[in-house]
């Protein structure tokens, strides 16, 4: 859980050096959370066929629901620190 959520974090502070930079807008955050979203399924559906391949266990619904939700929990402190962030520095300037 622990790893989800800070892969979540992790990929929201890349993902906003990728396409933000400077400023926080709400397209800006629509599109980390879209990518950051999608990664997260891609890596859940990777984790599952690993599970199916390797260890041949069967899917677990509630693992991936909570993996989804601490990841997703996990952007939206990288999306709220960044602009806190940001709020600050133009305070600062002015």
């Amino acid at each position: 859980m622990l790893m989800h959520f800070l892969g979540g974090f992790w990929l929201g502070l890349a993902f906003f050096w990728f396409f933000g930079k400077t400023e926080i807008k709400i397209n800006i955050i629509f599109k980390i959370m879209f990518f950051t979203l999608l990664s997260i399924l891609f890596w859940e559906i990777f984790e599952i066929s690993v599970d199916k391949i390797i260890t041949k266990n069967s899917f677990n619904l509630i693992d991936t629901l909570s993996d989804l939700s601490f990841g997703l929990a996990g952007v939206l402190l990288a999306v709220f620190y960044l602009e806190k962030r940001i709020i600050l520095k133009e305070k600062i300037q002015l």
